[in-house]
């Protein structure tokens, strides 16, 4: 599928992904400045060969899986090291950080959660009343 992104549309969708189609379609639509495409080959062949002038860009979704497979390969290539230091740090004990106290959550005094309140404490006191104790717990 090939996409006009400044415009947002479709401008056309190609048969198959080879380098012949693609190089085609650019030599019959000049003036392709910034191609964005995914890691075929085929691509990078057809835009050499169709458009030499074209600025080849990749996706961020393309970039994103080429990051996470660089990741990939580089924690298999080094994972007897990583394991390594794991074990040792597991040995050695590296302590804990202290806990984080945080202040005790308040919700915000909205209108929404002031009515949630009030029909509460209502209904908590309407329960209490009749002599039973509440199914809810007041905010």
């Amino acid at each position: 599928m090939l996409v006009d992104v400044e415009a947002g549309q479709v401008v056309d969708v190609l048969p198959d992904r080879t380098c012949e189609t693609f190089a085609a379609w650019l030599t019959e639509h000049p003036g392709a400045e910034i191609i964005c495409r995914d890691r075929a080959t085929a691509y990078t062949v057809a835009v050499r060969e169709a458009a030499p002038h074209a600025l080849e860009v990749a996706d961020r979704r393309h970039l994103l899986w080429n990051l996470s497979a660089a990741v990939e390969k580089t924690c298999h290539q080094h994972r007897d090291c990583l394991r390594k230091r794991a074990e040792e740090e597991t040995v050695t004990g590296v302590p804990e950080p202290p806990p984080m106290l945080l202040p005790p959550a308040e919700l915000p005094r909205t209108q929404i959660i002031e009515r949630t309140r009030h029909a509460t404490r209502t209904s908590t006191a309407c329960w209490r009343s009749a002599g039973r104790s509440a199914p809810l717990r007041a905010v």
